[in-house]
Formats: C-alpha cells, sequence, structure tokens
C-alpha cells in the first residue's frame, strides 16, 4: 500500500525501542527506590499481616503496587514461607494479591497524565542530585521513575501513531479480533519476551486510544499477558527449592485457569467493558477503558480463585512434592503464649529453632566448599537463599528470646537464655563468612583464576576439618555436653594452625621468581574459614561455661 512508504521505520523503530527501554527502566527504577524507601519494615509488615490468605490478598496488592513488579513480590513470599514464617495458603493470597496489584500502573496510564512526565523527572532529579539527605534522594528516585514511565509510553505513543492508518496493521488488528484466541497467545509471547505484563499492557492502552484496536482484540491481548507474566516466576523457581516450585505452579494455575474462563466468556465480558466505555466515554477509545478490562478481570479471577486457595496449594503440592533435601526451620513453635506460661518449654522451643537453623548454616557452608571448586550458579544462588532464610530466622528467633527475658526467670533459665542469643549470634556470623565465600569464588570464576594444585589440596584440608568442627560445635549444643565442646577447643586450635601453614605456603609459592602469583583474595578466603571455627569455639565455651537444661531434640544433619 502507498501509504507504507510514508513510514521512517529506523525512526519509528527507535522510538518504539527507547520509549520501551526508559518505560521498563522507570518501572525499575520506581520500584527499587520504594522498596528503599520502605526498607526491611516491608519484609516485616508482609510476616506479620498474613496470618491469614485474605489479608494475604491485601498485602499482595500493597506490595505489588509499591515494587512494581509482582514476580518481586512472589520472590519476598518464597523467602518467608521457605523460613516457616507463613503457610503456603497464606502465600497463595499474595500471590492472588500480586496479580491485582499489577493493575496500578494501567489505570495510571489510563488517567493520560504524560503532559506531566517532564516536570516529574526534573523533580526526580534535582532530588536525586541535590537533596541533603537519603530519603529525599529515594523519594526522588521514585519520582524519576514515575516520569520515565510515562514519558517512555509518550514515545511509543507517538510512534505506533504512524501505524494506525495501515492497511497491514489494521488487519492484523481485526484477526486478533475475530480469533481472541490469538491475541491471547499474542499477549502471552510478548510478555514473555518483555518480562513485563504493565509495558504490553501500556503499548496496548496506547494502542486503543488511536481506535484502531477493537476492544475484543484488547481483552484478549490482556489476558494473554496475564499468562505470560508467569515466565518470570517459573524462570526464578528453575533448580530452586520445592517451596519456590510450588509458589510458581501456583502462579500459573491461578492465571491461566482464570484467562482461560474469561477467554471462554470473552463476548459478555467484552459487552460489559464496551458499557462501562459508553457510560464514563461516551463511546470514545481510552487508555482508561483498557485499565477497566485488565482491573475487573483480575478482580473477578481473584475473588473466584479465593474459595479454592486450599484446592490450589495441594494441586501444587501434588505437582511438587516435599524432598528430603528441603530445608525448613519451623518458627511456628515460637509460641507467644509460652512466654508467661511456661518460660522453660519456650526456652526448649527456641532451641529446636537454633538448632534448625544451625543445620541450615552447615548447609550453606557445604554448598560455598561446593561452589569454591566448580562454577554452578545454582549453587551460588541457593546460597544466597540460604543466607536470606538464616537472617530472616535469626530476627525472628532473636526476638522471642527477648521476650522471654521479659519474664522473671531463676539463673538456670536466665544462663540458657542469654547461651542462646549468643549462639543465634554466632550462627549468623558463620553464615555471613559463609556468603564472603560465596562472594570471593565468584569473583575468582568470573575472572577465570584457579587455584595451584598445592592450594586447592591445603584448602580442602581446611574445609573437612572446618566441616567436622561445625557437626560437633551443632551436636553438642544439642546435648549441652562439655566433653565434646571441649574437643570444639581442640579442633579450633588445630584449624588455626592450618591456617598459619597455608597462609604461610602461599606466600613461598608467591615468592618464586617463577610464579605469576597476584591473588591475595586467597588470604581473605582462609581468614574467613577461620573465623567460622572463631565462632564455633564461641559456642563451645558457653555449653562448657554454662551447662544448662540440656533438652531433647532433633538429630544433627552430617
Amino acid at each position: 500500500m502507498a501509504l507504507n512508504a510514508q513510514i521512517d521505520w529506523v525512526t519509528t523503530i527507535f522510538y518504539v525501542l527507547g520509549g520501551l527501554g526508559i518505560f521498563l527502566y522507570g518501572i525499575h527504577k520506581m520500584g527499587d527506590s520504594l522498596k528503599l524507601l520502605a526498607g526491611h519494615r516491608l519484609k516485616l509488615l508482609i510476616e506479620k499481616t498474613t496470618n491469614t490468605p485474605l489479608k494475604g490478598i491485601f498485602i499482595g496488592v500493597f506490595v505489588t503496587v509499591l515494587l512494581q513488579t509482582s514476580s518481586g513480590t512472589t520472590a519476598l513470599t518464597v523467602s518467608l514461607v521457605r523460613a516457616g514464617l507463613m503457610s503456603f495458603p497464606q502465600a497463595l493470597g499474595i500471590i492472588l494479591g500480586a496479580n491485582l496489584g499489577t493493575t496500578a500502573t494501567s489505570f495510571l496510564i489510563g488517567l493520560e497524565i504524560q503532559r506531566y512526565a517532564l516536570p516529574v523527572l526534573a523533580a526526580g532529579s534535582f532530588l536525586i542530585l541535590f537533596a541533603p539527605s537519603k530519603r529525599f534522594k529515594r523519594l526522588g528516585g521514585v519520582l524519576l521513575g514515575f516520569g520515565m514511565i510515562f514519558y517512555g509510553l509518550d514515545l511509543m505513543g507517538q510512534a505506533l501513531s504512524v501505524f494506525v492508518e495501515q492497511e497491514f496493521f489494521r488487519n492484523a488488528l481485526n484477526l486478533v479480533s475475530d480469533l481472541p484466541f490469538l491475541g491471547v497467545i499474542v499477549g502471552a509471547v510478548l510478555t514473555a519476551i518483555a518480562h513485563s505484563s504493565t509495558a504490553v499492557i501500556g503499548i496496548l492502552q496506547q494502542l486503543y486510544t488511536t481506535g484502531a484496536m477493537p476492544l475484543i482484540g484488547a481483552i484478549a491481548i490482556v489476558l494473554g499477558s496475564n499468562i505470560g507474566t508467569t515466565i518470570t516466576a517459573i524462570l526464578a523457581a528453575l533448580g530452586g527449592s520445592t517451596a519456590a516450585k510450588r509458589t510458581a505452579a501456583a502462579h500459573v494455575i491461578f492465571n491461566v485457569v482464570g484467562s482461560v474462563i474469561f477467554l471462554i466468556f470473552i463476548v459478555p465480558y467484552a459487552m460489559f467493558i464496551g458499557w462501562l466505555q459508553d457510560v464514563v466515554y461516551d463511546g470514545r477509545p481510552s487508555a482508561m477503558v483498557v485499565s477497566f478490562a485488565h482491573i475487573f478481570f483480575n478482580l473477578f479471577n481473584t475473588i473466584i480463585m479465593y474459595f479454592f486457595i486450599s484446592r490450589l496449594a495441594a494441586v501444587s503440592e501434588k505437582i511438587f512434592k516435599s524432598k528430603p533435601s528441603d530445608v525448613t526451620v519451623d518458627v511456628d513453635s515460637l509460641q507467644e503464649s509460652l512466654l508467661k506460661n511456661s518460660p522453660i518449654l519456650a526456652l526448649e522451643n527456641a532451641k529446636h529453632v537454633i538448632v534448625s537453623m544451625g543445620n541450615v548454616a552447615l548447609l550453606m557452608y557445604d554448598t560455598a566448599v561446593e561452589y569454591s571448586f566448580e562454577n554452578d550458579k545454582k549453587r551460588l544462588e541457593k546460597g544466597r537463599e540460604l543466607e536470606e532464610l538464616i537472617d530472616t530466622v535469626d530476627s525472628k528467633v532473636h526476638n522471642y528470646l527477648v521476650k522471654v527475658s521479659h519474664n522473671l526467670l531463676d539463673d538456670d533459665l536466665a544462663d540458657n537464655q542469654a547461651a542462646y542469643v549468643d549462639t543465634i549470634r554466632d550462627i549468623e556470623r558463620i553464615a555471613d563468612h559463609c556468603q564472603n565465600l560465596f562472594e570471593f569464588f565468584e569473583h575468582r570464576h568470573e575472572t577465570k583464576k584457579r587455584l595451584s594444585q598445592e592450594a586447592e589440596k591445603e584448602l580442602k584440608a581446611l574445609y573437612d576439618l572446618t566441616r567436622e568442627t561445625f557437626a560437633l560445635t551443632l551436636q553438642s549444643f544439642i546435648e549441652n555436653n562439655p566433653d565434646s565442646a571441649r574437643k570444639i577447643l581442640e579442633y579450633e586450635e588445630a584449624i588455626d594452625n592450618m591456617v598459619r601453614q597455608a597462609r604461610k605456603a602461599h606466600v613461598q609459592r608467591c615468592n618464586l621468581p617463577e610464579s605469576d602469583c597476584d591473588d591475595l583474595l586467597f588470604v581473605d578466603i582462609l581468614s574467613n574459614v577461620e573465623r567460622i571455627g572463631d565462632h564455633c569455639e564461641n559456642i563451645a565455651l558457653n555449653i562448657i561455661q554454662k551447662r544448662r537444661h540440656a533438652g531433647i531434640v532433633a538429630p544433627i544433619q552430617t
């Protein structure tokens, strides 16, 4: 067609790609800045206010609006499920709410406030550059991201407007309208590629305002985008824990089933949205009409699926069964009612949790050792997940032990309470040193630096001795056994000697004339392993000096 020749393809493609890039970065910048503003309070809010699936839905909406990503909300939820801080059905409530929360951006786009994008961009930039406090700088990040979202959309809208009168473009849109199933596929594929349903729906809103996009086709693409958004959760769960896979499965089931149901009833649903368009906009196509379709779809879908949460959980658990290697920490035993009624039992339950926390730290240590000699990204990711789990449990059990101390405890119980607080601090520090090992070896793997045969042999021997020391430390803590705790002091001295010898041998190797050794990180690696031994020694000293209240707990994982 002759009109096709009038399109400046280079400029159009640059505008679309540039606008999409600005839009996507704006979402990322806005979400990250809001997360920094909220800090750890966001995670605490989720933990404390999701004791029922209904509350989980509201929190899912709130957090997703803040983070501007349902995938980020899902990832945060998985870490809390793994820590035992919420049940799987409660997590499903957050997932339902996260889908509803993603409609917030499309609603803002529907307000058609693009004309204010540049002033908002300027305000955000000025705050970032000139604000006196971090809080205002982060607020500037929010405004900058917000402005970029709408400026990017405006650029894409200008570029896409040139297609409106093109016959091939109108034929394609009409085909999507005639075959809604095709629209669902298009929406799913585009969202999977862009990793953002918000971006696809934002572009769709710009197209719909031109009058070129039929309503039923727009709704079909909305349904498809809801399916495509699950790709991020699927990728995040690959090689992850069973909890992560169950969460991703529930997300997929929820979105696919909901989209299929609405696809079956797409004609009456389109009539309903068309009626809203007639009432609110006198039949004029508006970006807000697509937002209505997006919001009501997710709202109805959430309400329907809410009554099937237990079934959804059962199906997900059946698809991904628990494995012996799964690591969880049951903090439900830290019951508030025991604090006053039975502080002895409260301390015993705290000890159970501390032992589980120690098992997680031991697994993290083993994973760090494996990653030291093999560049496996799955182990690196697993290490990060375990470190986050330990930090979460550390905060939970520490606060619980502080509450125990508010009661009148006899000397024995007071000694135990103090020793337990020290122990969780040492275990958390061991996890920090393991995280340092991950970071050191990530750098080594990226720079393709390999240990010499001598250094690898020395490090493996040190790893083995430290692992034996750590396992014996946890076993001594379980049994409250001062005899085995004294052996730990001997092991810790052996670790120190081995580190000194390895450090000396490393320096000698580096001083050889033919050596090209410039590896200063090896000394840091040795130091971190040595400090793991120091923290084992701290736990052992508490057992020796304060032998109290030896409980019976689950056996250590070795």
